[in-house]
């Protein structure tokens, strides 16, 4: 009975996990986007982010680009992760999901002019 628990578990997981929201960058023209894609459970739930309704493409698959300049705006969790929530307004409910950033993505750049690096 357990070893069949185990198994079923096993192969759940991962299924649920390919599901997850993700962020990463992608080319927006001349830009940078970033691009959060995921599932949710209804076509009608409204994807948020802080305060802002994403202007969503599909239907429970769906992605959101937006630009980086824009998404800097954004409030950004601890461990450099985004709070996406999903809202569905027909039952009053909201789920909130915390999405890992690509790293670097909504940081500012800094120029350099030089770096050095030495062996202790």
């Amino acid at each position: 009975m357990a070893l069949s628990l185990v198994c079923a578990l096993t192969m759940i997981a991962p299924a649920h996990a390919e599901r997850q929201t993700r962020a990463r960058l992608v080319s927006c023209g001349e830009n940078s986007c970033l691009r959060l894609s995921g599932y949710r459970a209804l076509a009608t739930m409204v994807v948020r982010v802080g305060e802002h309704d994403l202007s969503v493409e599909g239907d429970r698959a769906w992605q959101a680009t937006v630009p980086l300049d824009i998404a800097r705006a954004w409030p950004i969790a601890r461990n450099y992760a985004l709070r996406v929530a999903f809202v569905d307004p027909d039952a009053g409910t909201k789920r909130v999901e915390t999405v890992m950033l690509p790293p670097g993505s909504l940081g500012a750049r800094t120029q350099i002019a030089s770096l050095i690096v030495s062996a202790r």
